[in-house]
This record gives C-alpha cells, sequence and structure tokens, in this order.
C-alpha cells in the first residue's frame, strides 16, 4: 500500500534556501511506485502543501493534514529536511510527537541537545571525547574582550550556540575583531559559543539505522578553498569552493577511530535517522566539533557522496530511512 509522505522543508533560520534545496533532490529521489510525496514548506508566516503547479495548499495545524478535492489527507510519515529552527531544535518533533505521527531525524530531547553546541560538547566530553576549549554566553550578559581572552586563547572562531551551516560564524585572528563577530554571531542567536580554533585535518561521518543495523558511512576529508579557516557557508554550498574527499586521506586507524566514535556517539546520544558528526585530527587526537542531525541532502552534500561511495543509491538512502521511520514508529 502507498504512504503519504509529508516532505516538511523551509524553517524559520537563514537556511531555509537550503532546506527547500535539500527537499527537492529527496522528492526526485524517492520511490514514486511506494511513496505518495508532498512536499510541506513551513515557516513563522505559514504552513503549505506546495503541489507540482506551485499552487499551495494550507496545512491544518490540528492534525498536520491537507485537503484536497474535498478529501482530507493524512500522512503516514514526515520525513524533515528544515536545518535550523524548528526542525532541528527539536520543537517541530515535539508537535509530531504530539499528534503520533513517526519523523525521519531524532527525538525531541536529542534534537534539542545536538542543536545547542555547548550542551552537547559538554555531554560529549563527559564520555572522554575530546572537544576544543570554549565559552558560552547570552546577549544579556555579554563579556569584554578581556574577559573572553582570559577564557580561550585566540584564534577563536565565534558561533552562534544554536544554528547550523555556519551562519553567522567568524573566524578571529586579532581582538580587535572579537566583538564585531560577536554582534555578528547576535543578528542569528540570542546566545553565542566561542571555540578554540584548532589546526588539523576537517573531518566528517555520516551513520544511520539500515534494516535494522547501525550503518557507518565512509569518512570524508574537508579542505577549504577559500579564506576561511574552516568549512564555512560558502564552502558548503558554492560549487568548487571546497574539496570534499571521499573516502579521507587518512591512514586506516584514524579512519577506524573516527569511524568507532561516530557509532559510539549515534548510540550514546540515541540519534535516529540519517546524521553526521564533524571533528578535527590534530597531532594524533580526534577533536569532536558539532552532530548534525539533518545534514543537507543537495547534490553536493556529504551524506550522499559517502553513500554512494559504498554503493548505495540516494533512492535507497531514502527508502531506508523512511522504512526504518514507520517500523518503529
Amino acid at each position: 500500500m502507498m504512504k503519504n509522505i509529508a516532505l516538511v522543508a523551509g524553517g524559520d533560520s537563514g537556511e531555509y534556501v537550503i532546506s527547500v534545496n535539500s527537499a527537492k533532490i529527496i522528492r526526485k529521489n524517492l520511490d514514486p511506485e511506494r511513496f505518495n510525496v508532498f512536499l510541506v514548506q513551513i515557516s513563522q508566516k505559514k504552513w503549505v502543501y506546495v503541489d507540482n503547479h506551485n499552487t499551495e495548499h494550507p496545512v491544518d495545524k490540528n492534525d498536520f493534514s491537507i485537503t484536497l478535492n474535498g478529501k482530507k489527507v493524512l500522512f503516514d510519515c514526515a520525513l524533515i529536511t528544515i536545518h535550523g529552527t524548528p526542525g532541528e531544535d527539536g520543537k517541530l518533533q515535539g508537535y509530531f510527537e504530539l499528534l503520533g505521527i513517526p519523523y525521519t531525524t531524532s527525538g525531541l530531547l536529542q534534537s534539542a541537545i545536538t542543536f545547542n553546541k555547548h550542551f552537547c560538547n559538554a555531554l560529549v566530553a563527559q564520555w572522554g571525547i575530546k572537544t576544543a576549549r570554549s565559552i558560552k554566553f547570552f546577549k544579556y550578559d555579554k563579556p569584554s574582550v578581556e574577559d573572553i581572552v582570559s577564557k580561550v586563547n585566540l584564534p577563536v572562531f565565534v558561533k552562534p550556540n544554536k544554528g547550523g551551516s555556519s551562519l553567522g560564524t567568524t573566524f578571529v585572528k586579532d581582538t580587535k575583531d572579537l566583538l564585531p563577530a560577536v554582534n555578528l554571531c547576535l543578528e542569528h542567536d540570542d546566545e553565542v559559543f566561542i571555540e578554540e580554533y584548532i589546526q588539523g585535518t576537517e573531518l566528517t561521518c555520516g551513520a544511520y539505522i539500515r534494516k535494522g543495523e547501525l550503518l557507518v558511512l565512509p569518512v570524508t576529508e574537508i579542505v577549504s578553498k577559500t579564506d576561511a579557516a574552516f568549512f564555512d557557508y560558502q564552502a558548503k554550498y558554492t560549487q568548487g569552493a571546497a574539496d570534499e574527499i571521499t573516502p579521507a586521506r587518512i591512514p586506516d586507524n584514524v579512519t577506524k577511530l573516527v569511524q568507532e566514535t561516530t557509532s559510539f556517539l549515534y548510540k550514546k546520544l540515541e540519534l535516529k535517522g540519517i546524521c553526521r558528526l564533524d571533528y578535527i585530527y590534530s597531532n594524533g587526537l580526534l577533536f569532536f566539533l558539532e552532530a548534525n542531525i539533518t545534514p543537507g541532502m543537495s547534490e553536493r552534500s556529504i551524506v550522499p557522496q559517502q553513500a554512494e561511495y559504498i554503493g548505495i543509491s540516494l533512492k535507497e538512502l531514502f527508502s531506508d530511512v523512511l522504512e526504518e521511520t514507520m517500523r518503529a514508529g
């Protein structure tokens, strides 16, 4: 029997366009013989189903349904592709929990924790995983430059504590640039996360449950071609701005370490669906950076590259996730 899938995209952050682009790729790669796919775009202003003619149909938020030709359509599963709030921070997960609709990401609590860089790093560090030295503060409690440099050594990354795609993130080498970076960050979030820069090899590894078993994907090495010292928004979404090398050019023992750490954290954080975990490997040590519970799925995105390397097509990838989600309920 065909299943009705709500492909949920958009959101309330600066990553709206990224999310919609990911959704378009996913829609093209969902099996039309098994799934009826409905693109649902949500924002603070409206929740609508956008049909193949770009006609918008309102979503009834009371039961997350739409009405087509006088008939109510309910959904068997929500495939969440929103980057940022409300699809990555637990808000949408809580909504679907209340309605009893299966969804493809990690749960409410897990989403909220992984979206909060400070909380996630503190939790991961308790399990013996190395993280960079960092501080976090609120907009109303902004410290002086002197206070900041007394706790973390330059250079640093100044990031929104809750956000993704490196939006609002600045690499700071000089104290004179700290406050402008903080102010930019506060345009995206009311919490600032400042993290010491670790020079090394940037690595990332995806994972998801396939046929009831955790599958850890190949490791990708990221080499930015921009002036940025990290995989920033431009490098992520501009063709040719970064080299994404799968498998990573690292020794086998380092590959094993990254994949084992990814498996460990996926289980300890109680993640679900397709996730991607980012790291820096420096001087023989592996440092955890962050966990992404709704990683990008555009043509250039990393997880599809990793899956393709081991012979898993996008159609198989998304079918795997939907099947596991509906099986688990």
